[in-house]
């Protein structure tokens, strides 16, 4: 059990990592927690990473809650769910501050987590 409640710590932690790099600006450092193969999802379709880079360049992030995480194991990778509310912005629209479901898949390389999958399932 206790290593369950790490691996749900260590997966959130990522997630709230990720969120502040997003919040600074801090793009360099983003890119890296990325895997060069990521593939993004939202309802304006699917993305790859450079494509997702541009778009969280343009969201300006807000302020950010969080709330049910939810984190599983498979050998080497990490599938978290979680609810996020925050106040962003899509094509200069602001969208809608509730909470909205989001998904990620986190795999080990090299000792250190990158995300290879990213579902946004806000609502627009």
């Amino acid at each position: 059990m206790n290593n369950q409640k790490s691996i749900e710590k260590e997966a959130e932690d990522l997630e709230r990592l990720s969120v502040k790099l997003i919040q600074d600006k801090n793009w360099e450092a983003l890119e890296k927690m990325l895997s060069p193969s990521c593939q993004f999802i939202s309802s304006q379709g699917s993305c790859d990473k450079e494509s997702a880079m541009c778009l969280m360049k343009e969201m300006h992030l807000g302020p950010v809650q969080f709330k049910d995480f939810k984190v599983t194991q498979a050998q080497d990778n990490l599938i978290v769910s979680f609810w996020i509310a925050a106040l962003e912005y899509r094509d200069g629209k602001e969208l809608s501050p509730e909470y909205s479901p989001r998904l990620s898949v986190w795999k080990k390389i090299d000792s250190q987590w990158q995300c290879i999958a990213y579902a946004d399932l806000i609502a627009n």
